[in-house]
């Protein structure tokens, strides 16, 4: 990776700036700024301690707070032993203990954002692709502490890491957050059973097709000839063949593709890269294709019929004998990922390749609230996240010993007697900062961090990497139509709902929302930012 942006965010006014919202947004951020300069914080420098390198015997123990989202809900049962392993380590390395606050995704969108308004403590938090809990949403509020000083004195090595991929979550005044360090070049890919494709002779078919026809013969075969419904949402929102930032389109999976959609977390947004043409994604050639696609299978009874209002994900409806197949985003490595979170055997097929985007450096990561008390020690235990391979091992697999083992082979595995079903605390390689010093869990095999890393390094970089979009002047908007979008987009999404007659009305609904000053706002931005690089 390139290091050339590190040194111009590091002296672009970083010792100045303590926090900066956007356009017309820093009047609003001055009660922020109160809240940094009370604690002594947000300054970047550390300057309440001597040489920022104080003795550890003559300091405090900190106490800090840690929002973080789980991707099931957890209670105290399942997280405090991982805290107290944590707290083993922290409280030794950094002399600080850490709260971690555990969140399901609804609860986290919804909480953290709360409790920064509410001026409760929070040191560090996840930002997500979780409208509400995304780093523009945060960004844009003024939420956000600038932290690039706090990075170069106490971590960094992460701004080594990262390199030029820092400039997705950075503006002229500084650095507002961090990536999560881990194969970001993700890919689309259609998940089955494999059991149900032997059973009916389909597996070698299913692990070379290369359309959507022959996906759709496939889902035709399973209707017919068991119980399953083919496929449903992947997700809370209807998801079945749709997903920004991916055009599927085509019914060739060679001509599908992925798209930026220049950090827009709302689902409103992409760009033609040939033409730098700003474009409302639901009002896409591709993504109308998709629409008829969806619908067209639920009319033939292919589609989970209640997608549209299903608020389980797909990986658990698969699980529970629910869907035969979800089709969505995923890293290097999904095979292991989904098998064990599903519990059976399956059957993998890349659909298409994503590039990395301001969207995908944006989608995971960390930040400091501007209600931190504590953002030195907070910016020490993130280091860690990246450096430290227990912790980051522990925060995915929980305790070492309860929860998992390290095999002979180097990676990790459950203890025996334990399952997927029975073991305490078992979440994800890509959540937690380092994915690549992560252990990597039994069936990956011991090399796949390698393959991991060589897959970021080797994927291609959208020419918009680090584009920030100022939402000041269209935020009504925005919400209007973010509003609009979650009304109609799980019907059509789902196939559940008449496309001649709904999508003509969504499109109208967005129009009236005020979706072309959106778009004009993020073409004249884009063209600017466009210009001033090429200067």
């Amino acid at each position: 990776m390139k290091k050339k942006l590190i040194s111009l965010l590091l002296t672009a006014g970083m010792a100045a700036a303590l926090l900066s919202g956007c356009g017309s947004e820093e009047g609003s951020a001055a009660p922020s700024t109160d809240i940094q300069k009370e604690e002594g914080a947000g300054n970047g420098t550390g300057s309440d301690q001597q040489d920022g390198q104080p003795e550890e015997g003559d300091e405090e123990m900190a106490e800090i707070t840690v929002g973080w989202m789980a991707m099931t809900v957890l209670d105290s049962s399942q997280t405090d032993a991982v805290e107290e392993a944590i707290n083993a380590i922290t409280e030794e390395k950094i002399h600080t203990h850490v709260d971690l606050q555990f969140y399901d995704p609804n609860t986290y969108a919804t909480q953290i954002p709360m409790m920064i308004q509410g001026g409760e403590q929070l040191d560090l938090i996840m930002y997500t692709p979780v409208p509400g809990a995304g780093y523009t949403s945060f960004k844009n509020q003024g939420q956000l502490m600038e932290i690039g000083g706090l990075l170069e004195q106490y971590a960094p090595d992460i701004l080594t890491m990262l390199g030029e991929l820092v400039g997705g979550t950075s503006t002229p005044e500084g650095i507002y957050g961090v990536s999560d360090y881990r194969d970001l070049s993700g890919s689309y890919y259609i998940i089955m059973r494999k059991d149900i494709l032997d059973e009916l002779n389909l597996t070698e078919k299913a692990q070379n097709m290369t359309t959507w026809t022959e996906f759709e013969e496939i889902l035709t075969e399973v209707a017919a000839k068991t119980e399953l419904s083919p496929i449903g949402n992947c997700d809370g929102q209807g998801t079945v063949i749709s997903a920004s930032p991916y055009f599927l389109g085509d019914d060739s999976f060679a001509k599908n593709s992925g798209f930026d959609t220049l950090g827009d977390t709302f689902g409103l947004i992409s760009v033609d890269p040939d033409t730098d043409t700003v474009q409302c994604y639901y009002m896409t050639d591709e993504y109308q294709q998709m629409m008829k696609r969806a619908r067209d299978w639920y009319q033939k009874g292919l589609i989970y019929k209640d997608s549209a209002t299903n608020e389980e994900m797909g990986d658990n409806m698969v699980k529970n004998d629910v869907f035969f197949a979800v089709a969505e985003n995923g890293e290097l490595g999904v095979e292991t990922l989904k098998q064990t979170a599903i519990g059976k055997e399956l059957v993998i097929t890349k659909v298409t390749d994503n590039q990395i985007t301001t969207g995908t450096v944006t989608k995971f990561g960390f930040c400091v609230p501007v209600t931190a008390k504590e953002p030195e020690a907070a910016v020490k235990f993130l280091n860690l996240l990246y450096t430290d391979e227990q912790v980051v091992s522990t925060m995915a697999w929980g305790v070492e010993g309860r929860d998992w083992v390290r095999t002979e082979e180097g990676t990790a595995d459950y203890p025996e007697g334990v399952t997927a079903d029975t073991v305490a605390y078992h979440t994800a390689d890509f959540l937690n900062g380092n994915q690549f010093i992560t252990i990597p869990w039994a069936g990956d095999g011991a090399d796949i961090r390698q393959k991991q890393q060589e897959s970021l390094e080797n994927s291609p970089i959208s020419k918009y990497l680090g584009f920030a979009f100022d939402q000041t002047e269209v935020q009504n908007e925005i919400t209007a139509c973010f509003n609009v979008g979650e009304q109609y987009k799980k019907g059509l999404a789902s196939g559940s709902v008449d496309y001649d007659t709904i999508y003509p009305e969504f499109t109208a609904a967005l129009e009236a929302a005020g979706i072309d000053k959106i778009v004009a706002a993020y073409q004249e931005q884009l063209n600017a930012w466009l210009a001033a690089r090429n200067e």
